[in-house]
């Protein structure tokens, strides 16, 4: 009995209440209803009890094996183990019987209530495990009854298993795609004579079975596979078990669309048959987010994938699956940068196993162009969200497989580019070069001269070293492409990296580029585009000394980057304004803490290290702040931080403002001004003339008067001071 301490004593205590006549243990198979029972009637001593083991049998069938063993007179227990009724006239005979035998009690186990008057439900759950993004310690890991179980049958099979930091993460996630069932647990431990940790959790990721073998369970319906899918299967009719088998190709949860298109059912039909399998405990529905999503339990699902290779319909099965999602895949590609974002990418990152799983099985199944296509229009959702690792390697297939395609040249460059930003995300210069100066070829080869200029651009932003006058001859065409490319994308994404590359030595042309970014990313609409603008301009207020400006700025970026769910610019972001709380407020240290830890779990997590690097000191900032507190205290904040969401991160770091007027309001900021326009607002309020604007901002006197005038009528004010007003206005809501 692991983590059932609880359960067990308010078990205990409703049995030797005597509250109810009929009490049922209710849960999925393999939760350990029958353990817990077994254990609570031992601890309550109840005078007689007599077992009837009900698995393999049908209702009536273990009633009639009861009434030949239970006693004619005196109180008494009956425990009816993996009871199952099925039909409307079966609560009946439970009635009838229970009402033949006034002083007989019953504790029964099965998946679901039995339905009967008076029956009182005790529910048995999973235990817990570790949730995403399983960053915690390894003693909080000995927290969580799952952990704790896996370590403990590990050990039973390689008796030197430890949980330690090196495999943490891998056992927190193994329990967590468990669901935290003690039978599927036990079952995946067993397999460490055959699997290592990182093969066990690549196929359960994969969605191809591990819980084979046996185990030595006291029901002989537990103690296989194919036992466990015999038992499961039971009480379903067969139109169910197909259902239920169809949806074991899915890897955790899915839409209710989704699994009405893998059935080949109306949406309301796949509704009320999935309905009925939550109500058996087969399926879970998970209605956290704004749409439900249904998953079968781990165990349920290799059932129904042993299902279907006994029928020879699990290649067919998977096929289907990846072609739902390999369409989906393409239908996402056009929303990735446009007013739907952040709907798309967090419609993919639910589907991220399923995306997976469709790509591997497209690979497998010879169709490696499709394969290649769903990878390149996956590239932002990559970027955005952090799966590096799983981008390159799928776009690095891609990219060989278009090189070695007639005719398509065009998307080998694509590819290669998708591959150069990627590993400009990870640091890898040499990677990233390579990359971009193979796009640069296929570029040219295809005769897309604007493509070529605009990858031979990005080329520059990611080799060190590159000369200032062909940094400025490949800015001026990415400052044209922007403009008048009907493509320009990757011009952005050109002027955001050169920008970043030559603010140090250029101030003024990399206010330019990213002006001539903002554009573009104005034009799409692209949330995250703009979000790393603004977090490049408040760079260059903080290297200007313009801290109360770059604040506002990075408020205003980080509210992007949070509501796009980005995670690979994010502990960039996050490091930044860790940095400006440190400086201004020195007393949030506590608080400060928490970002810069978390900034580094997210680093970690995702393998994001941006070209170029920044010149934030904070590894400095880290070991002051580690010396202002206890080690314990400090530790204790570094976990809180760590163990923080990419979005809780950054609503962490935007909770607090830096200066003495209140923070910018959390609501994304009206469209009425650009970004550029914003700033130019920001430093009007100040009391700036144009010609200071000017000398902050490195731009012509000129061309503030004309931001100026244009502020003025988009926010139709007659002066400076209304303009003054209107920030005010917007820095106290």
């Amino acid at each position: 009995m692991v983590g059932r301490g609880i359960d067990l004593l308010n078990l205990s205590l409703q049995l030797r209440q005597h509250r109810a006549r009929l009490l049922t243990l209710t849960g999925p198979d393999g939760v350990g209803k029958t353990r817990l029972a077994e254990a609570a009637v031992a601890d309550a001593a109840l005078p007689v009890v007599h077992h009837v083991d009900a698995h393999g049998m049908e209702g009536p069938q273990a009633l009639a094996a009861a009434r030949d063993i239970h006693p004619v007179s005196g109180e008494a227990w009956l425990v009816l183990d993996g009871f199952e009724l099925s039909g409307d006239t079966a609560p009946a005979a439970v009635e009838a019987f229970l009402d033949e035998r006034p002083l007989l009690r019953i504790l029964a186990t099965g998946r679901g209530p039995l339905r009967v008057l008076g029956e009182q439900v005790f529910p048995v759950q999973p235990l817990s495990a570790p949730a995403p993004p399983y960053r915690q310690e390894v003693s909080e890991l000995h927290e969580y009854p799952a952990v704790t179980l896996f370590v403990e049958r590990a050990r039973r099979i390689v008796p030197s298993f430890a949980l330690t930091a090196y495999n943490a993460r891998s056992v927190a996630e193994i329990c967590a795609r468990l669901n935290g069932i003690p039978l599927a647990v036990e079952l995946a431990a067993n397999r460490l004579h055959l699997l290592d940790l990182d093969a066990l959790l690549a196929r359960l990721r994969e969605g191809r079975p591990v819980l084979g073998g046996s185990h030595p369970a006291r029901s002989p319906q537990h103690r296989s596979i194919s036992a466990i899918s015999q038992h499961i299967n039971r009480p379903l009719d067969g139109h169910q078990r197909e259902l239920l088998a169809r949806l074991s190709v899915a890897v955790g949860g899915v839409r209710l669309t989704t699994v009405g298109e893998l059935w080949e059912l109306p949406v309301d039909r796949a509704r009320q048959a999935a309905d009925a399998l939550v109500a058996h405990e087969l399926l879970r529905v998970d209605t956290a987010g704004s749409e439900s999503r249904y998953s079968a339990y781990d165990i349920v699902r290799e059932c129904g994938l042993a299902r279907l290779a006994a029928a020879g319909t699990l290649v067919g099965a998977r096929d289907r699956h990846a072609e739902l999602f390999l369409a989906e895949a393409l239908r996402a590609e056009p929303h990735l940068a446009g007013p739907r974002q952040h709907e798309w990418l967090n419609l993919l990152e639910s589907d991220h196993d399923n995306l997976q799983a469709a790509l591997t099985q497209l690979a497998a199944r010879g169709r490696q162009y499709d394969a290649a296509l769903a990878a390149l229009a996956l590239r932002r959702y990559w970027l955005t969200r952090g799966h590096l690792a799983a981008g390159e390697r799928w776009l690095t297939d891609a990219a060989a497989v278009f090189l070695n395609a007639a005719g398509q040249r065009h998307l080998t460059a694509r590819a290669e580019a998708a591959r150069g930003a990627l590993a400009m995300a990870t640091g890898d210069s040499l990677l990233a070069s390579d990359c971009f100066r193979r796009a640069a070829i296929a570029y040219a080869e295809c005769g897309r001269r604007h493509q070529e200029l605009t990858a031979l651009a990005q080329l520059a932003a990611a080799r060190p070293g590159t000369a200032a006058g062909d940094s400025r001859v490949l800015a001026d065409h990415v400052l044209k492409t922007a403009r008048t490319s009907p493509a320009p994308e990757e011009a952005g994404e050109a002027a955001l990296a050169l920008a970043a590359r030559v603010r140090r030595t250029d101030v003024k042309l990399a206010s330019d580029l990213l002006d001539a970014a903002e554009s573009v990313y104005a034009r799409a609409p692209d949330v995250r585009g703009q979000g790393l603008v603004l977090m490049q301009r408040a760079d260059l207020s903080i290297a200007r000394g313009d801290q109360e400006v770059a604040e506002s700025l990075l408020h205003e970026g980080l509210l992007r980057l949070q509501a796009v769910g980005e995670c690979t610019m994010l502990p960039r972001a996050l490091e930044a304004r860790a940095h400006l709380l440190w400086q201004r407020l020195p007393d949030q240290g506590p608080r400060v803490a928490r970002i810069l830890a978390a900034a580094a779990a997210i680093r970690e997590a995702t393998g994001a290290n941006p070209l170029p690097a920044t010149a934030l000191p904070t590894a400095a900032a880290a070991r002051e702040l580690h010396t202002s507190f206890s080690t314990p205290e400090y530790e204790a904040v570094r976990r809180e931080g760590r163990a923080l969401t990419p979005w809780a991160a950054a609503q962490e770091a935007l909770a607090c403002p830096l200066s003495a007027r209140p923070a910018p309001s959390a609501a994304p900021r009206s469209a009425r001004l650009s970004t550029r326009q914003y700033e130019v607002a920001l430093l009007v309020s100040n009391g700036l003339t144009n010609r200071q604007i000017a000398s902050r901002l490195d731009l012509s006197e000129w061309t503030v008067v004309n931001h100026v005038r244009h502020i003025m009528r988009r926010l139709d004010v007659p002066s400076r001071v209304h303009i003054a007003q209107w920030v005010a206005q917007r820095q106290t809501r």
